[in-house]
């Protein structure tokens, strides 16, 4: 799975987590993404309730598993000012990973994407070589070569 350059949003403001959600929620319908941007919104929110999809060291990974979304994808955010999300460190958020796959895979694509990213997320020169870039193209490119999920 290629990520595409049109999928990494740079230098994004936004005052919080909602308004972030929804911000990834507009762009995947103008992608094409979802035919619905409150239908993706609605289930990103629903996964956070279950539990903060909030990591550690600025990074979060919300993702929305729902027929809303037309095909996997994953969205990469850097935002220019943190947010508050609820995080093992309790730091706020900087860096967004948006995870979105259809209902059909759930099971099984949306767990290799989950895991692909996961890992990397743990090694320190994945989180610093991210921090770094600051072109979509390299980004993009960078993004899949690490975690790129084969479906």
């Amino acid at each position: 799975m290629e990520i595409p350059a049109r999928n990494i949003l740079l230098n994004v403001n936004v005052s919080d987590r909602d308004d972030l959600l929804h911000f990834i929620s507009n762009h995947c319908e103008s992608f094409g993404y979802t035919d619905s941007a409150k239908g993706l919104y609605d289930s990103f929110i629903q996964r956070e309730a279950e539990y903060s999809t909030g990591l550690q060291e600025g990074f979060a990974i919300p993702h929305a598993k729902t027929d809303f979304v037309k095909s996997a994808q994953i969205v990469y955010v850097r935002l220019n000012h943190p947010i508050d999300w609820k995080t093992y460190d309790d730091k706020p958020v900087t860096d967004i990973f948006a995870l979105m796959v259809p209902e059909s895979g759930v099971g099984t694509v949306h767990l290799k994407m989950l895991s692909n990213l996961a890992t990397a997320l743990l090694e320190d020169e994945f989180k610093k070589k991210i921090r770094e870039l600051d072109d979509s193209e390299k980004i993009s490119e960078y993004i899949t070569n690490e975690i790129g999920v084969n479906v």
